[in-house]
């Protein structure tokens, strides 16, 4: 979500900070004579005793008290709606638009954190990256609604065999990348017997596979970026499973 989109999310526009002091200004004065008036009144029905002057000191008063309970709601209200704006924009810059789940930020902010970690313990991390490297040639055939229900489909797939020790990241379109922590290359490989070669999804009507593709890399305990330790996963070869498909081929075709 862009910052210029503040006013959808609190519904106004951000305050010029010249005209917040200034208005701070005036609320302080105002706060400072309304005061003044409650004393003035109050020692006029101090000195004054009678029905009239006791009624118009309490009607000051409670009109004093109502104005600055209003002054004090209105600051209280800007304030949580701009810490919803920035709880919202936390949100926009770390999750996915499109499913929720953590995005490439949230990955890149994950790796820095586990660099030094893992060049201190000598555990290291892998990444694993599942993606549909055939989904624009499907989208021309099926179209985009189908193209969404695969990725839906593979999003779930993700969350159910990732551990909760490990993560799932939407880093763009038809791409994820899984980072299992404290984990080689080779005992990667257990989590891949999880991940099928290919992923059902319907267009209303029957079945279709998609392909996936699949790319690892693990973290070399050298490189000091983070965007580099993604750029391994991004540019490794494809892996691909090989299985005998025809018994599912009496109910599923390929895409």
């Amino acid at each position: 979500m862009a910052v210029t989109d503040l006013e959808t999310l609190v519904g106004t526009e951000p305050e010029d900070p010249v005209a917040g002091r200034r208005r701070q200004a005036v609320r302080i004065v105002s706060l400072v004579l309304w005061a003044a008036v409650v004393v003035f009144q109050t020692a006029m029905a101090i000195i004054s005793p009678g029905a009239f002057t006791i009624v118009l000191a309490v009607a000051v008063f409670v009109l004093c008290a109502a104005m600055n309970a209003q002054i004090v709601l209105m600051l209280w209200t800007g304030n949580r709606n701009w810490s919803r704006m920035a709880a919202k924009l936390h949100g926009s810059a770390y999750l996915s638009e499109l499913n929720d789940l953590p995005n490439r930020n949230y990955l890149l902010a994950e790796i820095r954190r586990e660099m030094p970690r893992a060049r201190e313990t000598g555990h290291t991390f892998t990444l694993v990256q599942v993606s549909f490297d055939t989904l624009d040639e499907v989208a021309e055939r099926r179209g985009a609604p189908f193209c969404d229900r695969a990725i839906n489909a593979l999003t779930e797939l993700l969350k159910r065999v990732t551990r909760q020790s490990d993560f799932v990241s939407h880093t763009s379109g038809p791409r994820f990348v899984v980072m299992l922590n404290e984990c080689t290359m080779e005992q990667s490989w257990i989590y891949l017997q999880r991940i099928p070669a290919t992923i059902a999804v319907s267009d209303g009507r029957m079945m279709y596979e998609v392909p996936l593709s699949v790319r690892l890399a693990e973290y070399d305990m050298e490189s000091l970026y983070a965007t580099d330790v993604v750029r391994d996963v991004e540019e490794s070869p494809p892996l691909r499973r090989r299985e005998d498909l025809n018994e599912k081929r009496t109910w599923t075709e390929a895409a």
